[in-house]
């Protein structure tokens, strides 16, 4: 499977692409297309390093993956993730868009502050094309974590999409990080549920002195 990662010369972008490099093709999106490229190649002296075959980790700028992936990452802040879509939109097909976008802000603390829609990925799915599949995911696995590839993610995912296919396929690729769970969470419209989790995680970490919380359902 081709994976474009935008966002992916950042931490939780380093970390989706150490991890699934192994069994797909990984595009790390940026632009700038020369980090991206050099990103991409300090990915691959990483694994290269650990005795980590992968399949291939390229660099490339947003439009080139866009047009070539079969899924989309959006690990990009909230504040530009509507001008960006709205300029690569023409690009999207039928793709996959996983959203693990949070519209937060801090005041003395982190607050939830939802679009008109109710959640980002629900405000995505109205920006692309009706053939996109918008699933929202990986909202409450932290990126420093999830960079050190050694480090095993005791975690639980849920996962909303209101395609059951495209579901199944982030079920699938939650499955091919070690020890991480996948749980339906339900359609999109459940996705504000999950979103407003993170601030609420670095609130709890700040208040208790504790750091890169993530979540575990027993």
């Amino acid at each position: 499977m081709k994976i474009a990662i935008l966002g992916g010369t950042g931490s939780i972008g380093e970390g989706f692409a150490l991890r699934w490099a192994e069994k797909h093709e990984i595009l790390v999106c940026s632009r700038e297309i020369e980090r991206a490229k050099n990103v991409a190649s300090d990915y691959k002296n990483t694994l290269s390093n650990m005795g980590i075959h992968c399949c291939t980790i390229t660099g490339c700028d947003n439009e080139a993956a866009i047009k070539d992936a079969d899924v989309v990452v959006l690990s990009v802040p909230y504040q530009g993730v509507v001008a960006l879509l709205e300029k690569l939109k023409p690009l999207f097909k039928d793709q996959i868009v996983i959203s693990l976008v949070v519209p937060m802000k801090k005041n003395k603390m982190f607050e939830f502050v939802p679009p008109r829609q109710g959640s980002a990925a629900l405000e995505i799915q109205e920006i692309l094309p009706k053939t996109v599949k918008v699933v929202s995911a990986f909202h409450n696995v932290s990126a420093r974590k999830l960079a050190k590839i050694e480090f095993i993610l005791d975690y639980d995912v849920v996962i909303c999409a209101d395609d059951d296919d495209a579901k199944k396929t982030v079920m699938e690729l939650t499955h091919d990080i070690k020890n991480l769970r996948p749980l339906d969470g339900g359609g999109l419209e459940s996705s504000y549920m999950i979103e407003s989790l993170t601030p609420f995680l670095i609130n709890l970490a700040i208040r208790n002195k504790l750091s890169d919380l993530g979540i575990k359902f027993a």
